[in-house]
């Protein structure tokens, strides 16, 4: 990731803009910790890449997310020792999801900040009244006042037929747009094609590396003795296509006969289905299935023990996996959808696979472990990974 010291970034706007900052106070709206999960991450970075540039910044955050009746998870709250980029007092917690006074108050403290830029957080049409009630009032009241939408997916992966009036209705309120993917600007520009389009990337999650494991530990950690681990790793949701994985699993072991699958999530739905599945395979000894959102502290071993990260998604925009298996330079093998394929440069840094299909999934998985010691997974990686940072939002950001 691309980063920059305060005194580059004052000759930078020196050089480009003249003396004085163009713009000095950011507020991001969107969840933050204690909240858990890949989009209170990107909170943490965003805070990290703005504050490098020695811009003022602040989140306004959520007391509420989902009523409990609609998260399907354990928790939504993040439970883990180590938090990454901590800095609470960046952070004010006012929004509820669904109190409307709430939106008003976060409008006024907003107000009070007199910021150059409010940042909207979106990645789900639930939040959409509130987004776009804050929003709108900003717009017609702070005239100086420009807002972003930063996106990492324009509609969500259940694709609800109504869900685009509400997503219209809420970038219609932004003046510019923030897309974590070509894939996403594309979708965004087929809908405001005169609105300004800044693409970047999701950051890499370094974050998780603590350097307490090698290879050897990692596996002895988790009492694994197999020659060759593959990983899924994420929340288990149906879209990500770990079924067709586990149906898959019996072929590869056919052919890689010392192969163990760790998978490692919590499930958003019925574990009992792949439990199942992986008993009606005759595949229970050679499969470990950790039901459960892992701490920070926690995910090392996992990405350090396995020697490739299989992602067989039925759709996606991009993805954080990919991004914490680069950080632990680990290739990965994920599907031609959305703009996942954007993170991957074939046969260098992962396998592109057409579909998820078995044949498929096991092409891609022989792909990545016959070439270890051939090609140079951790050193492409890291080239790769230079190009990729948020050199693009800071400029998009100045001007």
């Amino acid at each position: 990731m691309l980063e920059c010291t305060d005194s580059c970034f004052v000759n930078t706007i020196n050089v480009k803009y003249g003396r004085f900052y163009l713009m000095k106070k950011v507020v991001n709206v969107a969840p933050a910790y204690p909240y858990r999960g890949g989009i209170v991450l990107e909170e943490a970075y965003l805070y990290k890449i703005i504050t490098s540039m020695g811009m003022d910044y602040k989140t306004i955050s959520y007391t509420l997310l989902y009523p409990k009746i609609f998260f399907p998870g354990k928790t939504q709250y993040d439970t883990s020792k180590v938090i990454p980029f901590e800095h609470n007092d960046k952070i004010e917690r006012i929004i509820s999801s669904i109190n409307p006074f709430t939106w008003w108050k976060a409008y006024k403290r907003i107000k009070q900040e007199k910021p150059d830029v409010v940042i909207f957080r979106w990645w789900m049409f639930f939040f959409a009244p509130c987004i776009i009630t804050i929003a709108f009032l900003i717009r017609k009241n702070m005239k100086k006042t420009k807002i972003a939408i930063l996106a990492d997916n324009y509609i969500s992966h259940e694709n609800h037929w109504w869900e685009k009036y509400l997503v219209k209705a809420t970038f219609r309120q932004a003046h510019s747009f923030i897309a974590a993917s070509d894939f996403t600007a594309k979708q965004m520009r087929n809908d405001f094609p005169n609105k300004d389009i800044c693409t970047t990337t999701l950051s890499i999650y370094d974050c998780y590396n603590l350097n307490r494991y090698n290879k050897t530990s990692a596996k002895e950690f988790l009492s694994i003795n197999s020659k060759e681990v593959i990983l899924f790793f994420g929340l288990i949701r149906p879209y990500k296509g770990l079924m067709k994985l586990i149906e898959a699993f019996p072929l590869i072991k056919q052919e890689r006969k010392d192969i163990k699958l760790l998978i490692v999530g919590e499930c958003y739905g019925d574990i009992n289905e792949y439990t199942s599945k992986i008993k009606e395979l005759n595949i229970e000894e050679d499969v470990m299935l950790i039901n459960e959102f892992v701490a920070n502290e926690d995910i090392e071993p996992y990405f350090v023990a396995s020697d490739a990260v299989v992602l067989p998604y039925e759709s996606a925009t991009q993805s954080g996996i990919v991004m914490t298996a680069y950080a632990f330079r680990k290739p990965v093998v994920v599907t031609n959808v959305g703009g996942i394929k954007e993170q991957v440069l074939q046969e260098k840094t992962g396998f592109v696979i057409e579909d998820n299909s078995k044949e498929n999934i096991l092409s891609g998985v022989n792909a990545i472990l016959d070439n270890i010691g051939k090609i140079d997974y951790a050193k492409n990686i890291e080239d790769f990974i230079d190009t990729f940072g948020n050199q693009k939002l800071k400029d998009f950001l100045l001007k």
